[in-house]
């Protein structure tokens, strides 16, 4: 790093109310939304001409994240129609936003105002926005390279400007993570792009840099995760239609060779730089409905592999009603029952391999199990009389039939019952969760391209 870059100006002073609103911030933050972590903070100068450059479409609750956040009071550049509400043109006033109106006379305004406050050395922060690819890179770096390298050459490269990529990090609706993240990148200096002069060669030797730098999102997804959701989502995409297809009369079209479309996966491919925390979210909600179908199939594979007694309604009835009628008995053949088996938990002869000869391990049971009935019917016996012990008797061997029996039931035939009665309501829900996550996706997608200006 040339010696110029480590210039030590004055320590700018922090307006008191930039002080207060900032600890109001916090305090909000911390208590109806998640916490916020700033990773490698640090790495931002207390003093000097700094531009941060934030890899995320511009919002108004970012633009807060990053004054409740950084320790250095920050001059943030927001579109107008972001700050429409009263309360957010009052905010904006006293945090020193920098608002831009549409328009090339707004934006040329909105850039001055933003070089005058680097020439004092402040900190500014702007959002890069998605652009349409050009023939060697993307466009979201274009605007904050050319405006830093005009602001350090019009002070002869003595201005040291730092210009920071920032990765914001916030998790979308049902994500799992509970943090606000917001990682600072290393920073690039525009004056080791002035060598010969500002022109549009080093203009875009530094926006490819740039370019690169915000790429580099330290919270995108990896290229392996980022094909495995393209290929899951081109996979519901597609059974998403040869339903919608399959449900309409005389339809004879095919999915087959169905793929996604150049600007979904340009788009993903954005996204995954620009929006990670959506991306993610949109993954995990994509993760948790392949599970949930994933386990449907198994059911349904389980329940299909039952048997012909499933096809059979008179089998199912006969079932249905045998649970029914069997709970009750089965519910006192476990009370009957219920020392007998502490004492086998307790000698360790439930186990499957006891290390005894099974003969011996069956004699030890029928030993604890008698000697249970015995004690059980002395009890009746003692309290109730002899004439109600003679009935209890024969009703102990009895449930403890019936209570194998049920056992074997609820394992092998109600519980399979039950998959088969639940099963098309769980389809249904299946589908309503596919439709919702392809919903959210669209409405993710028209939100990109309204952006853009384009149609899609």
């Amino acid at each position: 790093m040339p010696a110029g870059h480590d210039l030590q100006p004055e320590v700018p002073t922090i307006a008191l109310s930039y002080r207060c609103l900032r600890a109001v911030l916090r305090i909000w933050f911390g208590a109806g939304f998640r916490k916020i972590r700033l990773l490698r903070g640090d790495a931002v100068p207390a003093s000097g001409a700094v531009l941060l450059v934030v890899s995320d479409a511009a919002s108004f609750r970012e633009a807060l994240m990053l004054v409740a956040a950084l320790e250095r009071q920050v001059s943030l550049v927001l579109d107008a129609r972001l700050l429409r509400a009263y309360w957010r043109r009052w905010l904006a006033r006293w945090l020193g936003i920098i608002p831009y109106e549409s328009g090339a006379k707004g934006q040329r305004a909105a850039l001055q105002a933003v070089r005058e406050a680097l020439a004092q050395r402040r900190a500014v922060a702007l959002f890069a926005e998605p652009g349409v690819k050009s023939a060697d890179i993307t466009l979201v770096g274009a605007l904050p390279a050319s405006l830093a390298l005009e602001t350090e050459a019009e002070h002869a490269g003595q201005l040291g400007l730092r210009v920071f990529p920032v990765h914001l990090f916030l998790p979308g609706r049902g994500s799992q993570s509970g943090e606000l993240l917001i990682y600072v990148n290393a920073p690039l200096f525009p004056r080791d792009y002035l060598v010969g002069g500002a022109g549009d060669v080093a203009a875009r030797r530094f926006a490819g840099a740039l370019e690169e730098a915000l790429q580099e999102n330290a919270f995108r997804l990896q290229p392996p995760d980022l094909r495995h959701f393209l290929t899951d989502l081109e996979e519901v995409l597609r059974a998403k239609l040869e339903e919608e297809w399959a449900a309409r009369p005389r339809c004879k079209q095919k999915v087959e060779g169905f793929t996604l479309s150049q600007f979904v996966a340009e788009w993903l491919e954005q996204m995954n730089f620009l929006e990670p925390g959506r991306l993610v979210a949109l993954r995990e909600q994509l993760e948790a409905y392949c599970e949930e179908r994933r386990r449907w199939w198994l059911r349904q594979f389980e329940v299909e592999a039952a048997g012909a007694w499933l096809q059979s309604w008179p089998r199912r009835v006969w079932y249905w009603l045998e649970s029914l009628v069997g709970l009750p008995i089965a519910i006192y053949g476990l009370v009957n029952h219920l020392l007998a088996w502490i004492l086998l938990c307790w000698a360790g002869l439930l186990k499957k391999d006891d290390g005894r000869p099974r003969t011996v391990t069956w004699l030890l049971r029928g030993l604890i199990v008698l000697g249970c009935y015995a004690g059980q019917i002395l009890l009746c016996a003692h309290y109730l009389g002899r004439t109600a012990a003679g009935y209890y008797a024969p009703t102990l061997p009895l449930s403890g039939a019936c209570l194998w029996r049920y056992q074997w039931l609820l394992r092998a035939r109600t519980r399979l019952l039950l998959l088969a009665a639940h099963l098309p309501r769980q389809a249904q829900k299946l589908r309503r969760r596919r439709d919702r996550f392809v919903e959210d996706l669209n409405r993710a997608r028209d939100a990109y391209a309204q952006r853009l200006g384009i149609p899609h």
